[in-house]
């Protein structure tokens, strides 16, 4: 038997379709849709070809059947195979595919019913002068390549990643050569079996390739490098062309052998002088034309670059710097600093510290465990945005990663590490020639974002060793504050509790002195005796605070808890004031006390709060002047119901600079050495603690306190509002070894209406 063209060609395209067939039977296991299908064309197209070599060589067949016919069958569902194919490629719905599949087995069962005259359906004609099978066959070429180019025309509009574009180019030239061959197909069969089967043979070598490869060689890329080759090819050979010509003229000149000899040696001499030159130049100017690239030395760029950032010590100025020399560098137009914040062990955080042709990006978080931040602890280089799309080893990212990764726009990530902790990450965006990131240009990323790690780790120092400073000058003002405070607490507490003593001490000693006359005097023993009383009393009372005060700083107040009507707190506390706001004639109110609901609180506390809110009222407001207290229910947040107590009066005020800082221990707005003791004449002061009580009292049962006021003016008297929130159902939280604890209440009470005093059960 004679081998012919036509059997070899067959045997070839046999061969490449059997090897699809079996790589893509390999990948059934990853059980994706789009390798199956790969499998199903791969296979039609191996019986196409295997029925037609079967013809060629003249194999009987069975009767009735023709391989040719046989071979046509199958080259047409292969042809709409290609069609699902194409949609399987794009991920269409999966209702698509069948709804496409449904209509291809419609078109192969009228076209086997028609060619085997099924039913006597031979002699029907569907148009009159066409064959059907040529009809049929035109039909499923023109719905498999419509279908196809459809889909793609659809997936080129939108915003794709310059990798996945890629792909889609080369399935592109793969539909575009499947067309191409069908329209050869019915204009010359003959010219089909010599030139269109090749194509379909190009065209699915180059799916194949596409399917069964991730990352696909960027199309404009080969394109250009063979441009780029021929060209230099070209220009050399012009070059030798001209050369051998001279050389074949002057060797048929009239010169003898000796001048002949010597202008052939001048002539290769010039031309091994002049070929290199020439290679350079052409390489350099189809470099620039071709690639828009310029030559440059990568060990000067990396120098320089490292020279440059050296010198930035501020995060900030580096993260400038380094972008600017990767847009002078790389000429990029769209990239990105990230830099991790280091924000806590339960996440990592992704700040924008410097970008170029983007903007409004937001911080990026990632779990520690991240299978992106992973990528690069685990020794990878660079990522592209097009494998957090594909690949299945990023199928279980977290969707928020994901969409936070998929909104910067960016195409290429570079993780800045330092001892395989992860700095920061260069990221870029696509090339503006819309071509792929060249290998050059990544091994150049990765060897900057080297000496970035290094610059990074030196302004990371420096802003460490800054704030050091600064906490060590913060440091310093607190101790001279607390030394201040010290200072203060010893001026006002020898003034707090020397009167007392001093009236206990004379009291005492003219107990001791008295005579048998004297002691025979009641009215002058009593008299004795009740200085001595309400000096200890006056210096108890400040004792008694200052153990309080320092029982709420350290979180260990003990509660009574139980229902209190606020109203009758306020009558309690106001109580003591009545003969100083009469002396004074200050007028006092109180509203919204009606409609108030029982709050569960400790009544005693809340007396001893609100009596310091009272007596500071009274003590900063003139003569003549007004005291009130509002209240009203409110919602506090994470918290619930609660109630608001409202302090106002039209004293002195409070300037805005002080109204943290009169809730600090022994803080007083006026000169300690003017100090002067008084819990209700104007301007009178005590030990600078009545307001710290009032906010550890009020965090003990949940509340908050602050204070409002336009500032201090003893002019036009702006006065003072302070405000008090309580939870009808506090949840007392305390801070021990650290740690916060809820602690539920203590002891639960009832209170009488009277005087409030705790009736245990």
């Amino acid at each position: 038997m004679m081998i012919t063209p036509e059997i070899v060609i067959l045997s070839i395209i046999l061969l490449v379709f059997g090897l699809l067939f079996v790589l893509s039977g390999l990948r059934l296991r990853s059980k994706r849709a789009i390798v199956l299908h790969l499998f199903i064309y791969a296979g039609l197209g191996l019986a196409s070809n295997l029925f037609r070599l079967m013809g060629a060589l003249n194999i009987a067949s069975l009767p009735g059947v023709s391989y040719n016919l046989l071979g046509e069958l199958t080259l047409l569902a292969m042809i709409l195979a290609f069609g699902t194919l194409t949609l399987s490629f794009l991920n269409k719905e999966r209702n698509i595919l069948v709804g496409f599949w449904i209509g291809a087995l419609v078109i192969l069962l009228l076209w086997g019913a028609f060619v085997f005259n099924a039913g006597n359906l031979g002699s029907i004609a569907l148009v009159p002068g066409i064959n059907n099978a040529l009809i049929l066959s035109g039909v499923g070429w023109v719905l498999a390549v419509a279908i196809s180019f459809a889909v793609l025309g659809a997936e080129f509009r939108k915003r794709q990643s310059v990798k996945h574009l890629n792909r889609l180019r080369y399935w592109l030239v793969a539909a575009a050569l499947m067309a191409t061959s069908g329209l050869i197909l019915f204009i010359s069969p003959v010219i089909f079996y010599w030139a269109g089967q090749l194509l379909i043979l190009v065209a699915s070598m180059l799916a194949g390739y596409t399917v069964l490869s991730y990352h696909t060689a960027d199309l404009n890329l080969l394109v250009g490098r063979a441009v780029h080759y021929l060209g230099i090819t070209g220009v050399i050979t012009v070059i030798f062309y001209f050369s051998l010509a001279v050389t074949v003229i002057v060797s048929r000149s009239a010169l003898n052998r000796v001048n002949v000899f010597f202008w052939t040696v001048l002539l290769a001499l010039l031309l091994a002088l002049i070929i290199r030159p020439f290679w350079l130049l052409s390489n350099q100017l189809l470099t620039r034309i071709i690639f828009g690239k310029k030559y440059r030395d990568d060990k000067q760029i990396i120098r320089h670059y490292s020279q440059r950032v050296s010198t930035a010590l501020d995060i900030q100025r580096l993260g400038d710097i380094v972008i600017d020399l990767m847009i002078e560098t790389l000429g990029i137009e769209e990239g990105v600093i990230f830099v991790n914040e280091r924000g806590g062990g339960s996440k990592v955080s992704l700040r924008p510290l410097a970008s170029v042709g983007v903007s409004g990006l937001a911080t990026g978080n990632f779990g520690v465990d991240s299978l992106f931040i992973d990528y690069f602890r685990n020794g990878k280089k660079f990522l592209h945005q097009y494998d957090v799309d594909v690949l299945p080893e990023f199928s279980s990212l977290r969707p928020e990663e994901r969409t936070w990764l998929s909104g910067t726009g960016m195409e290429l990530y570079v993780p800045i590490l330092r001892n395989r902790e992860l700095v920061g990450i260069l990221a870029f965006g696509p090339r503006s020639q819309g071509t792929a990131h060249y290998e050059e240009d990544i091994e150049l990323m990765i060897a900057l974002a080297d000496q970035t790690a290094l610059a990074m780790d030196s302004a990371r120092l420096f802003e460490q060793l800054a704030t050091i400073n600064l906490e060590v000058g913060s440091l310093s003002e607190q101790l001279a504050g607390m030394d201040q405070s010290k200072t203060d607490f010893l001026s006002i507490a020898s003034h707090e509790l020397r009167t007392p003593l001093t009236h206990i001490h004379g009291y005492s000693r003219m107990l001791l002195e008295l005579t048998e006359e004297e002691l025979q005097d009641p009215a002058y023993v009593r008299t004795i005796i009740e200085g001595v009383v309400k000096g200890s009393d006056r210096m108890k009372t400040v004792v008694d605070m200052m153990f309080d005060v320092t029982e709420a700083h350290i979180g260990d107040m003990n509660l009574f808890l139980g229902p209190v009507a606020l109203e009758e707190v306020i009558d309690q506390a106001t109580r003591p004031f009545l003969p100083a706001l009469d002396e004074r004639r200050i007028a006092f109110g109180k509203t919204g006390f009606d409609e108030m609901p029982i709050i569960e609180a400790d009544g005693t506390r809340l007396v001893q709060a609100f009596e310091n809110l009272i007596s500071n009222a009274i003590k900063y407001t003139p003569d003549g002047g007004m005291v009130k207290i509002e209240s009203r229910p409110i919602v506090m947040e994470n918290v619930g119901s609660a109630v608001e107590i409202v302090v106002v009066d039209n004293g002195i005020g409070i300037d805005p600079e002080h109204h943290e800082k009169i809730f600090e221990k022994f803080f007083r707005v006026d000169d300690t050495e003017h100090h002067s003791t008084g819990k209700t004449k104007f301007k009178g002061a005590g030990p600078g603690l009545g307001l710290t009580l009032v906010k550890g009292i009020a965090q003990a049962h949940g509340g908050k306190i602050w204070v409002e006021s336009l500032g201090e003016d003893e002019v036009n008297f702006p006065g003072s509002k302070f405000f008090l929130v309580f939870p009808l159902h506090p949840v007392r939280v305390t801070e021990k070894d650290g740690a916060k604890q809820k602690q539920s209440q203590i002891e639960t009470v009832h209170w009488r209406s009277k005087d409030l005093k705790p009736d245990k059960e």
